[in-house]
């Protein structure tokens, strides 16, 4: 199954941090105002002909941008609580701005070097990777779906990326094969395992 893998637009935190609002809040902002003019743009690339369906992140940047994407393509649009962020604290609780920033870095860390930290409090790579395929496998009666997703949720697939790996409005496509099947065996490295072949990069 070929995915095209859409970062959504460029959220307007504005609102959110002026009044302080929570983590959670803030993934209810919307799109920036010219980030919806660069989604509508990228609408009109000709690597979305062909798509059967769509599957969107919940958080509203996603969805918002699956919206948009949508409104020239006119496919089902499916939401998967999966393809959320990156979770910073399994148990669910609140942690200070700096704790999360913390964790984050050490997350990446470990990525990029292909380790896990013994027992995190955060989600680990293996197990956001785990719930994002878990969202893909199931879509795989079609040859080509779009999913509006985060970067971390493309990391997970991909392999660790530069910050830059992949921007905001911006997709990347690649065959999704999952990591348990015995079709892909020996194609990963991280922990066993390593990302799906990529055929096209971004734009």
């Amino acid at each position: 199954m070929d995915v095209i893998f859409v970062r959504h637009g460029e959220p307007d935190y504005s609102l959110a941090d002026q009044r302080a609002m929570s983590q959670l809040e803030k993934d209810y902002s919307p799109l920036a105002r010219d980030a919806v003019d660069k989604v509508t743009a990228l609408s009109e690339q000709r690597i979305f002909r062909g798509a059967q369906l769509i599957v969107s992140s919940p958080y509203t940047r996603a969805l918002q941008t699956a919206e948009i994407l949508n409104r020239r393509l006119g496919l089902d649009l499916y939401v998967e609580h999966d393809l959320r962020e990156w979770r910073a604290d399994l148990a669910g609780g609140y942690i200070p701005l700096e704790e999360r920033d913390r964790r984050w870095k050490e997350y990446r860390h470990f990525l990029q070097f292909g380790m896990t930290a013994d027992n995190p409090a955060y989600e680990t790579s293996d197990m956001l990777r785990a719930r994002a395929e878990e969202v893909l496998s199931r879509y795989q009666y079609a040859e080509k779906i779009i999913v509006v997703s985060h970067f971390n949720v493309f990391e997970s697939l991909q392999g660790y990326q530069d910050r830059e790996g992949l921007r905001c409005a911006n997709y990347r496509c690649f065959e999704f094969v999952p990591s348990w099947s015995s079709d892909c065996e020996g194609m990963y490295e991280t922990r066993g395992k390593k990302p799906a072949r990529c055929w096209l990069l971004e734009r």
